[in-house]
């Protein structure tokens, strides 16, 4: 049941992080800025995508309300399926508390996402409010139902836990959204995205760096705890995970810098037709190449750092003992 837990805890994440950092993009992309009318391609592309992940995020969020109750109880996997167990027992948790309500949230995100796709330019700015409101309420969930909110000073774990939360959605939707929506079929008109991509994902991950050594200082308390727990360890696997992936996306922020940022700021031509090569990297397909790769590559380690992440969700903290 702790391994089926953690599964469920790692692909709710991951779509939950998904959805929020694609939403995020559409919000944006929605304002009134004379680039959008170059970016419409995108923004269908971005719209499958988020039906992917709030599906995924959904359809996970329920599977993990049932499996609490026989983990936390003890008891056989079939008790999964106990209606009576999910409501006297899960709901009334805190656990259970977050995710139900993380429940009414994608509903009510999917309500207005919806709304805002058929209205397009009509869609008035308080329902986008809304959506922001909505999205908020999804990051929030993550640091309420984990060990973020627990122990001493729980309201400063829970507000760090929803930034760090919210700086993942930033970095690694927007990660996931470059790498399938808009690397695979590169359109020269497209390439603006790439670069400011770039500068927004720096941001966002010295911000995960930050809240996330504090978050574990935190739920550690002390240097001789990280080799004698098993909490400990898995976040000492986390921290180097993690600083793999840093390495990996430096190499393609330097990639970004050096072939792409140049020529956005020169003004280079944006004519090229669906499945034309980036402008700036037509003399060199092999940085195309190389960018999409190492876009894939963070992502397959940014799935390894959230699978520890699912299994520390399922572990006792030091501090906690």
């Amino acid at each position: 049941m702790g391994a089926l837990m953690a599964l469920d805890r790692l692909v709710v994440a991951t779509g939950l992080l998904v959805l929020l950092g694609v939403t995020g993009f559409l919000a944006v992309a929605r304002l009134a800025t004379p680039a959008w009318r170059l970016n419409q391609r995108l923004e269908r592309r971005a719209w499958r995508l988020l039906e992917v992940a709030w599906w995924v995020t959904l359809l996970g969020t329920l599977a993990g309300l049932l499996l609490y109750g026989p983990l936390s109880t003890g008891d056989l996997p079939i008790l999964a399926l106990d209606w009576t167990l999910l409501l006297d027992h899960t709901v009334r948790t805190r656990f259970g508390t977050a995710w139900a309500l993380r429940i009414l949230l994608l509903l009510i995100l999917a309500v207005l996402l919806v709304w805002s796709k058929r209205e397009a330019e009509q869609m008035p700015k308080g329902a986008w409010l809304a959506v922001a409101a909505s999205a908020t309420g999804l990051a929030i969930t993550p640091a309420l139902s984990g060990h973020a909110a627990a122990g001493s000073a729980a309201a400063v774990g829970a507000v760090v836990g929803v930034v760090h939360f919210s700086a993942a959605a930033v970095w690694f939707g927007g990660l996931v959204l470059l790498g399938t929506c808009l690397l695979p079929r590169a359109e020269g008109e497209l390439l603006g995205a790439v670069a400011r991509f770039s500068s927004v994902a720096f941001t966002a991950m010295v911000v995960i760096v930050v809240t996330g050594m504090v978050q574990g200082w935190r739920q550690v308390g002390s240097l001789q705890a990280l080799g004698h727990t098993t909490y400990g360890r898995l976040l000492v696997v986390k921290v180097a995970a993690f600083l793999l992936l840093i390495a990996v996306a430096g190499q393609s922020r330097a990639l970004v810098r050096r072939k792409l940022t140049a020529r956005v700021l020169i003004g280079a031509p944006d004519r090229a037709g669906p499945g034309a090569a980036l402008p700036g990297l037509t003399d060199d397909t092999r940085s195309l190449w190389l960018l999409r790769r190492l876009v894939l590559a963070e992502v397959i380690i940014a799935i390894v750092v959230l699978a520890v992440t699912a299994l520390l969700g399922i572990a006792l903290p030091p501090g906690a003992g």
